[in-house]
């Protein structure tokens, strides 16, 4: 008779982790929050982008620990290890393809009028515009005045 998979003997693949481990993940990620709290009053050489990446940077070593060790992805195989990826790399691309949509929303398209420039999606007149309209034509090429229509 073929033993059990679930033989006392055996081991099972799942990991026992002492509390304490936790504990010292969970000071890490309080220690670096109160980092990022730190880091969001300084203005770093470089404004508003440096400001970011250094935000950006501190929040993608978070995560990193979360998947790390919550998550147990340093303690699983090689298979569990590639579908954590293919998951990090799904979002990846779900963020570049909204990013595409976002800039291409601003091209220029051909419009009927040439004297004012289109994007691709409605946008409103206002004192940013810079090609004004008449406000007897303010539907015209997808523009929508404002207050109006």
């Amino acid at each position: 008779m073929a033993k059990s998979p679930l033989h006392a003997g055996e081991s099972h693949g799942h990991e026992i982790h002492p509390t304490s481990m936790y504990l010292k993940t969970a000071f890490v990620l309080a220690l670096f929050m109160g980092i990022t709290i730190w880091a969001s009053f300084i203005s770093f050489p470089g404004g508003v982008v440096v400001n970011n990446l250094i935000a950006i940077g501190i929040a993608t070593f978070k995560v990193g620990v979360v998947v790390l060790y919550f998550m147990h992805v340093k303690w699983a195989s090689n298979l569990g290890k590639l579908w954590a990826f293919i998951g990090f790399f799904f979002v990846l691309t779900l963020g570049v393809i909204y990013l595409d949509y976002f800039w291409r929303s601003h091209e220029h398209v051909n419009g009927w009028i040439k004297e004012y420039p289109e994007t691709a999606l409605p946008r409103q007149i206002g004192s940013m515009d810079a090609h004004p309209l008449d406000p007897s034509k303010s539907n015209i090429q997808n523009r929508n005045a404002v207050g109006g229509m």
